[in-house]
Parts: structure tokens; sequence; C-alpha cells
């Protein structure tokens, strides 16, 4: 099923996007957490009132950083470009809304906030690589092999987004994506369908930027 996207959506499905992700891993998943006590539980249960050990932390700033270039192979090979030079301005912009431990009460909305902005500059580069990527060589990409970069939205199907996001996530979330989660993304992917632009190549570029983006900014992709 194709559908069209629409370049109005693009800013409102980044933000969206931290927050779907955020919503399929706890929502639908809660990978991170199955079988997991709740801090006061655990504090409750605690002999000799010794403070508990979770079984989750969340990835301070530098970890995050490291975390989203090596999950998406952006790493900076030789002199700076315009895409590293976003990301190291967009992470000093951001670092102060960043964890710098790791402790889970850190996990606040201006902190997700920041997280998707830095997510976002790193998938910037990180689809840049694959749209420069000609067509005909789409097998040597890293994610996006089967999403024609050519074409608009209405050239692209959710048999191309998929595996794209199935790559993503087995590399930033070091496990496989759920069905839930696949069929999630999808639905997000769907939502830049309804309006004009189709036969925009900008838009499917935006599209991928957006998906790589929800992935890195997960609690999966957050948490260790």
């Amino acid at each position: 099923m194709k559908k069209t996207i629409t370049k109005e959506k693009v800013v409102r499905l980044a933000i969206t996007g931290s927050v779907l992700a955020v919503s399929v891993v706890l929502g639908f998943n809660c990978a991170p957490f199955a079988g997991r006590q709740a801090p006061s539980e655990m504090a409750s249960e605690s002999p000799l009132g010794i403070e508990p050990q979770l079984s989750v932390a969340l990835m301070s700033s530098e970890q995050i950083l490291k975390a989203m270039i090596s999950a998406t192979g952006t790493e900076s090979l030789g002199a700076p470009t315009a895409d590293d030079e976003l990301i190291s301005s967009t992470y000093t912009l951001r670092s102060g809304s960043l964890p710098s431990e790791n402790s889970l009460k850190l996990a606040t909305g201006p902190m997700l906030i920041s997280v998707t902005n830095l997510a976002s500059a790193v998938c910037n580069k990180a689809v840049n690589r694959d749209v420069a990527t000609a067509e005909a060589q789409r097998a040597s990409r890293l994610f996006f092999k089967e999403i024609d970069f050519s074409k608009g939205l209405s050239g692209q199907s959710s048999d191309s987004v998929t595996p794209a996001f199935e790559r993503l996530a087995r590399n930033a979330w070091r496990r496989d994506a759920s069905n839930a989660e696949v069929d999630a993304i999808i639905e997000f992917a769907q939502e830049f369908s309804d309006g004009a632009n189709a036969n925009d190549p900008q838009q499917t570029r935006l599209m991928a930027v957006s998906i790589c983006t929800a992935v890195l900014s997960s609690i999966d992709a957050l948490t260790y």
C-alpha cells in the first residue's frame, strides 16, 4: 500500500517519533522492564534498609552520543563535514538538558526533546550517506536499501520501510523489533501520507530521517 507524505507534518512527526518510539517500547513491548519491579516496590522489600540496584540505567550524555553514532555508522572520518558539524553543534547546544549521569530520574521531558534533536542530527548524516549511494548500488547502503530516494512517497511502500526500520532497531536496540513495533512504525510513516508533494523525493528523505530519529530516541536506545 502506497501513500503520500506531506512536508508540513515533518516537524510534528520528528517530535512524535520520540513519543511513538517510547510508547512502542513501554506500551507495546516493555522489553527493557519485563519482569522487573518498580523502584518503590524494590525498596520496600530491601533488607536492612539497603538501597537496591536498578537493573536498567540511563546512558549519560556522552554515552548517548557515542551510541547513536555507533548504531548508525556515522563516525567522523577525516576532516569534519557539514553533517559532522551539525551533530557537534546540536550536542553542544543541548548538552545542558542531556543526562549528566546514569539515573533514570533524569529521563525528563526536556531531556527527551534534547535527545530527539540530537538523534535527528545524527540521522541526517546517516540518511545523507545512504542517499549519496546511487540507486544502482542500493545493496551497499547501510539501512535504506529498499527505499528509492529518487522518487517521492507515492513510489514507496511499507515493504521498503519495514526492512530499514528493522536494521536500525537491531543496531540501536541490540535486539530484533517486535511485530507490534513494526506495525507502529509503519503507521507512523503513513502519517506522512495525507497531503500534497507525493512526487517530491525530498519528502522520502524526510520520512527516513524521522524513522531513524524515532529509533535512536527511544527508551531501548537510551538505556542499558
